[in-house]
């Protein structure tokens, strides 16, 4: 099947959108309180050790849990963290959860998550970092593609495997399947020597080198996101085995809790992260900290959505992976695609949000 959300490393370490912050408004909806505490701690006492497989390198992309560890926030609940990087050379998060090597897994990609379960994994996701994946189309000015119609007749510039996405997007918009297909590498450069009309991209991603270069969004080139051709999923889903949410429930509302505050404080200062990302958690990959600036600025848009506006950050809705995700996926011939209501559990933010608290 193929990988959507994260076809190369390269554009897994930019997981960003080319929106500011001051776009938000900061509407993020309910918030949540400091940390009840207690819990099933191990041996009775002390703190409940939680291991979380990453499903990229320790950069800015987790920008909340970075806040969330840095600020105390998962000791405040009686929870002590170990972060399992991803990356180039790491296993799947889903494969690790698999083999029992972590509790909770972050694949960055929604079809990861699909796979794992269709696999025979009785996974389950309760979270998503981000409600809509920054898959994109990058066009310039001279022939700009701004919907799924524009890429007919296209000469698209992609790496192998999004072709599945981008005739889904045309199929749904009952255009013909005409385009040129040209396998390109991981940066645009291509794209701007003449050498086609649209490059696949991250919208968070490439429209940087973009920008670096001196062009102007909305001006010079154009970002188009999947979503926007009717290709909505969700990134960054955090998921567990079944039987071990069950038995550690209180363990999971405590996580989460923890991990809201450290994104709702993300959103109002993303400078912060991307500090701990460069000097701290990420200190050994020579980040860039302009760019990890920059990256969380655009990812914030992300995290919002209109569900998270009115019922908090990180909600899924099941309903919207039963209906518009899976028709996207369908269109992309993704099957099979397991029942929606029992991989997906809203209770967990339910039991976080109760009663509309705020911090």
């Amino acid at each position: 099947m193929v990988d959507l959300i994260d076809p190369s490393p390269w554009s897994r370490r930019r997981l960003l959108r080319t929106a500011g912050l001051a776009g938000l408004g900061l509407a993020l909806g309910p918030s949540v309180l400091a940390a009840c505490g207690g819990g099933d701690t191990a041996g009775g006492g002390g703190t409940t050790p939680v291991r979380v497989a990453l499903g990229w390198i320790t950069n800015v992309e987790f920008a909340g849990f970075w806040i969330a560890q840095d600020r105390g926030y998962y000791a405040d609940e009686g929870l002590e963290i170990d972060f399992l990087p991803g990356g180039p050379n790491a296993p799947q998060p889903t494969a690790t959860l698999a083999a029992g090597g972590a509790d909770i897994a972050v694949p960055v990609a929604m079809q990861a998550f699909l796979s794992a379960v269709n696999e025979g994994n009785d996974f389950v996701t309760y979270g998503a970092m981000f409600q809509s994946a920054p898959s994109a189309v990058l066009s310039l000015a001279a022939r700009p593609v701004r919907s799924a119609a524009d890429l007919v007749g296209a000469r698209v510039l992609g790496q192998q495997g999004v072709q599945p996405y981008i005739e889904a997007a045309m199929r749904l918009a009952g255009v013909p399947l005409d385009y040129t297909f040209i396998p390109a590498g991981f940066e645009p450069s291509p794209l701007l020597e003449g050498q086609g009309d649209v490059y696949t991209c991250f919208a968070t991603n490439q429209p940087i080198y973009l920008e670096q270069q001196g062009l102007v969004a909305d001006r010079d080139f154009f970002v188009t996101t999947y979503e926007s051709m009717g290709l909505p999923q969700y990134a960054g889903m955090l998921c567990s085995q079944r039987s071990w949410l069950d038995a550690n429930r209180d363990t999971v509302v405590r996580f989460m809790r923890a991990t809201v505050r450290g994104w709702q404080d993300n959103a109002a200062d993303p400078t912060v992260a991307a500090k701990l990302a460069v000097t701290d958690f990420g200190a050994d990959l020579g980040l860039n900290l302009d760019q990890q600036i920059r990256e969380n600025q655009l990812q914030i848009d992300f995290t919002t959505s209109d569900l998270t506006r009115s019922s908090g950050l990180m909600r899924i809705d099941p309903a919207r992976v039963a209906g518009p995700i899976y028709t996207a996926f369908q269109a992309a011939g993704v099957t099979p695609l397991p029942d929606a209501g029992r991989i997906v559990d809203t209770s967990v933010l339910d039991d976080v949000f109760a009663g509309g608290s705020t911090v």
